[in-house]
């Protein structure tokens, strides 16, 4: 079944419905000039309180590598329970930085056009996240052609930008990827969510 993940949480409630509703992962957004941006001190709050069993992931964008370690340093705990358990990388960080971090690597590109696609060869990450193109970072709100996938193998790819409880369902059933993100379109505005929308985005998703 595909996977889920809900980006840009800011709050536990946000946080805990996700989950609730069978969101798989977890997004926090440590990119600061994004209006979704977390710190440090505030996500490590909301991963104390959350059950175990998901998949918390941390983003940055064309970060220093020691500021990246910091981060998933002050998430951690000696069962990983409270903290992360994948990074994603959002900006133009090369193959050999993508490498070595001892988590699940998530690298998103920016589509421009087909041709954006070919940066995905060989490129060193566990999974790779494609979302339209925007001239900033961290999430388009916007979808790209989705018949540029048909070509290629989906298993390792999570789609997002533009996709909300409307479209979702034709995403997947057309792409069939490994899973979905989601951040915009299920917000009341950026960065609080809205619970009702993300249970039905997931409804939708997983019944996909």
């Amino acid at each position: 079944m595909v996977k889920v993940k809900v980006c840009g949480i800011t709050n536990l409630m946000d946080a805990e419905k996700a989950l609730e509703y069978g969101a798989d992962a977890l997004g926090f957004n440590f990119y600061p000039l994004s209006p979704r941006c977390v710190t440090p001190d505030r996500a490590r709050a909301i991963l104390y309180e959350l059950p175990s069993g998901g998949c918390n992931v941390a983003l940055f964008v064309n970060e220093a590598k020691e500021q990246v370690r910091q981060v998933l340093t002050s998430g951690a705990s000696d069962d990983r329970r409270h903290g992360y358990h994948a990074v994603q990388f959002h900006g133009e960080e090369s193959g050999d930085y993508c490498q070595g971090w001892g988590l699940q690597v998530i690298k998103a590109f920016r589509l421009k056009d087909k041709k954006s696609l070919e940066q995905l060869s060989n490129f060193p990450a566990d999974l790779y996240l494609l979302d339209s193109w925007s001239s900033g970072y961290g999430g388009s709100g916007a979808s790209f052609p989705w018949e540029w996938l048909e070509e290629l193998n989906t298993e390792k790819i999570i789609i997002s930008g533009g996709l909300n409880l409307q479209n979702v369902a034709a995403a997947i059933r057309r792409i069939r990827p490994y899973g979905v993100d989601v951040c915009s379109g299920v917000e009341v505005r950026p960065g609080i969510k809205d619970h009702g929308k993300i249970k039905e985005f997931i409804l939708a998703a997983k019944g996909a």
